[in-house]
């Protein structure tokens, strides 16, 4: 939290704060006030701020940076901004302000022509009972996918591209996640127009796209298809009085479903070796999901090579009390098209010195790419702000020797935070620190 009540990810350390993370954590907060104690004033100041950002007709564009780009999920442009920001000035109770922003939002529908910004159009309109909810409806359920799992919003690319686009390292958020959140905001929309039955075909896909351990891809989809089905479920009617029977080889299982239970999950161990047939008895709708798990060997991948490092020392020969300046020099080298984004330097003192922290203070205050440090005992962990590709940062600090020691090299590492297989590694130096 920023000082004029906004958010960023540094806060003050940043050079302003960020729109759409000060709108996700209005949104946020206000949704936790049920269940913890939340300030007022903390709701208040991130409200105010936020308004001060709205133009003259009711829209909102960009401000701020946001490090972890995947954090945004599908959201682009500046009519998907005002609407995400539109549903948190609603939800904060800022519904003069949210209606400005709805009316810009209502003269953008004919223009509108992707799905993730019609889903989230639709769910801002709904949401504040605009008098364009219905046309947005309407315009919304003709960009429906229907398939056998239910209806979604958004294409799914095939598996094989997704996973070659992953073990490239490129840093997208693949096609299935901003499908996820599409239906997320469109199933809201649809709650919100009445739409029980389409509501319920999207959820329907949506529990089909979970994964083995019941979420999703992304932080995004996850927040939103999560909302969109506990949404649902608040106001799902558990009228269901079945029996699923399940048959693996010699193994068997029943598991009976009712209004007592159906709100539950149940986890059965399957053997495996043969084919597993499910059949059902009774009335009502239930939801099996099948998850196979296996060792295999690791494959012998290595790290991409997307930075170098040097970390060296002043002397390799000093006395207790003595200082030695550490040096690191870093940079950037992607071997494909990448952005850095944040960037940790963790820098590894020799054993028996302490990092001097108002040499670091300085260093951090005085560079706009470091945004702030933590101390891990002999560890001095830098947070660095979008390296440019070959671009060169030269760090140093001091060291005092606390006692004497031959202390061994230690390990040096820079690694991308939201992509960690982007890391590199060095070995420092000996040194040796005598006694009085």
């Amino acid at each position: 939290r920023r000082g004029d009540g906004s958010f960023s990810a540094f806060g003050d350390s940043d050079s302003e704060g960020s729109l759409w993370l000060t709108a996700f954590v209005l949104k946020t907060f206000n949704q936790a006030q049920g269940l913890i104690y939340m300030d007022d004033e903390v709701l208040q100041d991130a409200a105010g701020w936020i308004l001060k950002h709205q133009r003259d007709d009711g829209s909102f564009k960009p401000v701020g940076f946001l490090h972890h780009q995947e954090l945004l999920g599908g959201l682009w442009g500046n009519t998907a901004l005002t609407a995400y920001v539109a549903i948190a000035l609603q939800e904060a109770g800022e519904v003069a302000r949210a209606a400005e922003a709805r009316e810009y939002l209502a003269g953008q529908l004919d223009a509108i022509d992707d799905p993730y910004t019609m889903a989230m159009a639709a769910y801002a309109l709904a949401l504040g009972q605009s008098s364009q909810a219905g046309d947005a409806y309407d315009k919304l359920m003709s960009m429906a996918i229907q398939d056998g799992n239910g209806m979604h919003w958004g294409d799914v690319p095939a598996a094989r591209n997704k996973r070659q686009s992953s073990r490239k390292g490129q840093p997208s958020l693949p096609g299935k996640s901003a499908a996820v959140e599409t239906t997320g905001y469109a199933m809201l929309a649809l709650l919100e127009q009445g739409d029980r039955v389409s509501a319920s075909s999207a959820a329907r896909w949506l529990v089909s796209q979970r994964n083995a351990f019941g979420g999703f891809g992304s932080t995004q989809d996850t927040v939103v298809g999560l909302q969109a089905l506990i949404e649902f479920a608040t106001h799902a009617r558990f009228d269901v009085d079945m029996t699923v029977n399940l048959k693996s080889g010699d193994w068997s299982h029943q598991v009976k479903i009712n209004e007592a239970n159906a709100d539950l999950v149940k986890v059965l161990d399957v053997p495996i070796g043969d084919d597993l047939v499910i059949s059902t008895e009774g009335s009502g709708e239930v939801v099996a999901q099948v998850v196979r798990r296996f060792n295999r060997p690791e494959v012998d991948l290595q790290p991409l090579s997307m930075f170098d490092i040097e970390v060296t020392y002043s002397a390799d020969q000093i006395e207790v009390n003595d200082r030695i300046t550490v040096t690191s020099v870093v940079r950037f080298t992607p071997p494909i098209p990448a952005e850095a984004g944040m960037v940790v330097l963790d820098v590894s003192v020799p054993t028996g010195f302490a990092p001097v922290v108002e040499g670091i203070e300085k260093l951090v205050s005085g560079n706009a790419k470091i945004k702030r440090f933590d101390l891990a005992g002999r560890k001095v962990i830098l947070y660095i702000e979008d390296l440019a590709p070959e671009e060169s940062l030269r760090i140093q600090f001091d060291a005092v020797a606390l006692y004497p020691v031959r202390a061994q090299p230690v390990t040096s590492q820079i690694y991308s935070y939201y992509n960690p297989q982007w890391r590199t590694e060095v070995l420092g130096e000996s040194v040796t620190v005598s006694g009085d």
